[in-house]
């Protein structure tokens, strides 16, 4: 013993000079100049060591354990990592000393250790919300609860259970895992422990010794003071008011043995009534509270000092303090929890953590065409639900037919891709066939450029990017430079850290998970030249890929990384969903922009162009290294126009704005719904072509997106003949509408492509016969007949109030008729029946929130009343159409099939009997 506390002694003065202002100062910071492809924390200095640890100043040794627990939680929460630190103890060896950091169980099977030198480094996995039961990572939930006798911080999984059924009845005090039945005193003697509390706390004055008459229980909690009174109720008080808060409600008294139950108190020297008093409420006041319902109390409680007298004289005082049950949820401090955001380390808000914590997938029950493909319960902490149309392929289907890896060779992919990109740069099927030489089977993807694919700006001078996962293997991210850049490495690391994450984020990639940039520079004379030297980190051999099912679940995340956008489904449901794209949709975006300037995009209705549209935009902007204000976005209606404008990745205007101004700064310009454009105010073709082709030698992008089967006028639309449409593409999968209504729009398509306008070239809706429809998603279709106007927004009112009380809302419903000058005529009509319509079934504040407005806020929650014209390239799940007709009726077939597409789930057309 005398060895040990003179050890003890020696590492204290050794260290004595230096930690204590090194403890001050330590922080985690984020190191910028690391050679690891990776978010990697710098903890400072560290002494390891079992013994060694043992024998530092425990605050110091508290203090680096706790920078670490810090470090590795945030990495957990936000997508992996490495913590580095640098060791303090210069004859540290990892495998004779151990480690001595005492890291909770939660971290089990997430880290892997390593030293480096004088180095030791800790590598992270992200957070798996499906092997740990919970979305994120805490170190402590400060959350408490009364467990029988005693006050306990909640577990992860006991917060998550708790504030579930905080969410659901926010009236329900109780958790079941606090029932009556869990606690070992009786439902009796509770009652009567409580009530004498109760009588307790209503007395003014304790004899000295006393001895009570009943015992600690759920309600109540006796503790001594400690020698500094104040601080005893700073260290005590927040987990016995969050605890009973969170329970049933209680009492705790100050100065009453606990084992004895005797009256002790505290002497009246020490105890400043007005001063302790001020502390309990200022103590009390600031405990983080969350709030799930709309009361927003605060906590209520009643502090007494209660005189404790010892032979009729005044000896001291016992503090009792009464909780209340409260609403929602008392912390006793926010909860331990971190995460890296914007290059910093830092612990999550009270709100921000039960949000996270809490967040569930969003209820499909009104969306039976969707399912969902990656669920929040079994991926990780920052990745989003990810649904797809049930008819399209599951994720393990596109993974095999994207990316198949097979067991006896290495895939080159896509192999068209690599076959051009052989044959245009000599050398590089040397330097590939080179590279695989030891590679027995795997994928090699290659890309033009990864940076793009990933949302992130081409690099100059880059010929192209290859991702290759193989058996037995880390990942590697090959990028072959054409020219020398000084700043490779930069670009390198920065793609290969911006792959894993997105992987692993948005893909929800599980795993562990690594990438290692490897660059070369293709020489004129075909040699290769690599530019990574040997500094490249080495990273533990479970960051492998050991199996084909562990590629092959890696390449399912890079499906949604390279396929997922965000859904319009997001505004609808009110959380953050990814859809992805189609194969068609998919290969589209693939496309070489450099090399496709201009291009047609045929699209039959509810085949998703705007989709495609939005994210060509995105391509564009990263490409060529333009700003929103660079890119025009052009179509014939202010709604559409507004709600492309409000993704802000371009600028939006109509055809007329369009042909009014200059647009000198405009690059590039995407068209959409350009069959029904006009050349009443010139040629809009030739004036955007001659914008997009101003810098001769640099041309902008020109896409235009059309379906001439949605044509709703006669007049000129300025298009260039169908054989001048060169390069043209269709899209003709259709995924939007529900069988009764994807039958209807066959039908009506059949009669356009029968009798077409005459303003529409011959042969362009011959792509009919491509069509490919989803089949299986449930929904309604109704031809109507009135027998005259009044009755006809009769009926409309009446399906409308049948359609909310069955669980739409008024943002589901559009009600379109043929002609604008319709819709203020038959607004307050329709607005009359819904009020007369009113049913018990419909209570009076549900009726009164519904509003009925245009198409021009199209994601607000009402009912949408516009022209069937001004509502084209939108959607809604019920759709009314009233009383179609067309002043021409060459286009009547297609301006009702342009009424009918915008329908997901319900099409009600309402016709007035002749």
């Amino acid at each position: 013993m005398q060895d040990q506390g003179a050890s003890r002694s020696r590492v204290w003065r050794t260290f004595q000079g230096k930690t204590r202002t090194s403890a001050e100062k330590m922080s985690l910071k984020i190191d910028l100049e690391t050679n690891f492809a990776e978010c990697v924390l710098n903890a400072g200095k560290v002494v390891l060591g079992n013994k060694q640890r043992s024998e530092m100043y425990p605050q110091l040794r508290e203090k680096q354990n706790e920078i670490i627990l810090h470090a590795i939680c945030a990495l957990l929460n936000s997508g992996g990592g490495v913590v580095k630190a640098e060791i303090e103890n210069k004859e540290y060896n990892y495998e004779i000393h151990g480690v001595g950091l005492h890291l909770p169980s939660i971290f089990n099977g997430y880290l892997d250790e390593m030293q480096q030198g004088d180095l030791f480094l800790i590598f992270v996995k992200s957070w798996n919300a499906e092997a740990s039961g919970v979305r994120l990572a805490t170190l402590c939930s400060n959350l408490y609860h009364r467990y029988r006798t005693s006050t306990d911080v909640m577990s992860s999984h006991e917060a998550l259970a708790f504030l579930t059924e905080k969410t659901q009845t926010v009236m329900n005090i109780n958790d079941s895992s606090l029932s009556p039945q869990n606690v070992g005193v009786g439902v009796q003697n509770e009652g009567n422990i409580k009530a004498s509390a109760a009588a307790l706390f209503a007395r003014t004055h304790l004899q000295y010794l006393e001895k009570l008459n009943f015992t600690t229980s759920k309600h109540v909690e006796f503790k001594m003071f400690s020698t500094d009174v104040s601080r005893c109720f700073k260290e005590s008080l927040p987990s016995c008011v969050s605890a009973f808060a969170n329970t049933e409600g209680g009492f705790v008294f100050f100065g009453v043995h606990d084992e004895t139950l005797q009256v002790i108190g505290s002497q009246k020297e020490r105890m400043d009534l007005m001063a302790l008093k001020a502390s309990i409420d200022r103590c009390i006041k600031k405990l983080p509270v969350h709030h799930f319902c709309t009361r927003r109390h605060e906590i209520k409680y009643a502090v007494k000092f209660l005189e404790v007298h010892n032979q009729c004289a005044l000896h001291g005082y016992v503090c009792a303090v009464k909780v209340e049950p409260f609403c929602c949820a008392v912390f006793a401090k926010i909860p331990s929890s971190w995460q890296v955001k914007n290059n910093c380390v830092r612990q999550l808000s009270t709100k921000e953590w039960v949000a996270w914590m809490t967040e569930a997938d969003p209820d499909l029950s009104g969306f039976s065409e969707m399912v969902l493909a990656l669920s929040l319960s079994s991926t990780t902490p920052c990745s989003r639900s990810v649904c797809i149309h049930k008819n399209l392929e599951c994720l393990e289907e596109q993974q095999k037919r994207y990316f198949p890896v097979f067991p006896d060779r290495v895939s080159y992919i896509p192999d068209t891709l690599y076959k051009e990109l052989i044959s245009q740069h000599k050398g590089l099927r040397d330097l590939i066939n080179r590279e695989m030489r030891s590679v027995s089977r795997g994928v090699l993807i290659f890309s033009r450029s990864w940076a793009v694919d990933l949302g992130l700006q081409e690099k100059q001078g880059v010929i192209c990017d290859a991702l290759l996962l193989s058996q037995n293997n880390i990942p590697l991210l090959y990028t072959i430079l054409g020219e020398w850049d000084a700043c490779w490495k930069d670009y390198s690391m920065r793609l290969a850290r911006s792959l894993k994450l997105k992987l692993v984020n948005t893909g929800g990639y599980t795993g562990k998970l690594c990438i290692t940039p490897l660059v070369f520079l293709l020489n004129p004379d075909r040699t290769a030249k690599t530019l990574h030297g040997s500094d490249l980190q080495i990273y533990p051999e479970s960051y492998n890929l050991t199996t084909i099912r562990h590629m092959e679940t890696l390449l399912q995340s890079l499906v949604i990384v390279l396929l997922g956008f965000r859904s319009f489904l997001s505004e609808e449901l009110g959380s953050e969903v990814l859809n992805l794209l189609t194969d068609k949709q998919y290969e589209l975006l693939s496309k070489n922009l450099r090399k496709t300037r201009e291009l047609f995009v045929h699209g039959l209705p509810g085949s998703g162009k705007t989709i495609l549209a939005l994210r060509i935009m995105e391509k564009v902007r990263n490409v060529f290294h333009c700003q929103p204000d660079d890119i025009l976005y052009i179509c014939e209606n202010q709604p559409l126009r507004k709600f492309v404008s409000e993704k802000n990745v371009c600028q939006a205007v109509t055809r007329k704005t369009f042909m009014k101004n200059n647009f000198e700064k405009i690059q590039h310009i995407i068209i959409d719904e350009a069959q029904n454009f006009r050349t009443e105010d010139g040629d809009w073709y030739e004036k955007a072509r001659t914008i997009t082709q101003r810098e001769k030698d640099c041309p902008g992008i020109l896409w235009i997106f059309l379906d001439y089967f949605q044509t709703s006028h006669l007049s000129c639309n300025g298009l260039p003949p169908l054989l001048d449409q060169d390069p043209k593409e269709e899209l003709t999968r259709v995924v939007r509408n529900a069988d009764p209504i994807a039958n209807y729009l066959q039908e009506v398509m059949q009669e356009v492509k029968e009798k077409p306008p005459p303003n529409i070239p011959a042969g362009c809706l011959e792509m009919v016969h491509e069509a490919q429809w989803a089949q299986g998603v449930p929904g309604n279709f109704e031809n109507m007949e009135c027998s005259d106007l009044e009755e006809m927004v009769v009926r409309v009112a009446e399906k409308c109030q049948f359609l909310l009380r069955s669980g739409y809302s008024p943002k589901d419903i559009a009600v379109l008729f043929s002609k604008a000058s319709e819709v203020e005529k038959y607004k307050d009509k329709l607005l009359r029946a819904m009020r007369r319509r009113r049913t018990s079934q419909l209570d009076e504040e549900s009726d009164l929130v519904v509003r009925i407005k245009d198409a021009s806020d199209i994601t607000g929650n009402h009912i949408v009343l516009d022209s069937v014209r001004r509502f084209s390239g939108l959607e809604r799940n019920i759709v009314f159409g009233i009383n179609p007709s067309a002043a021409e009726s060459a286009v009547f077939y297609n301006l009702l099939l342009c009424l009918a597409s915008r329908a997901k789930k319900h099409l009600y057309i309402l016709k007035v009997s002749i």
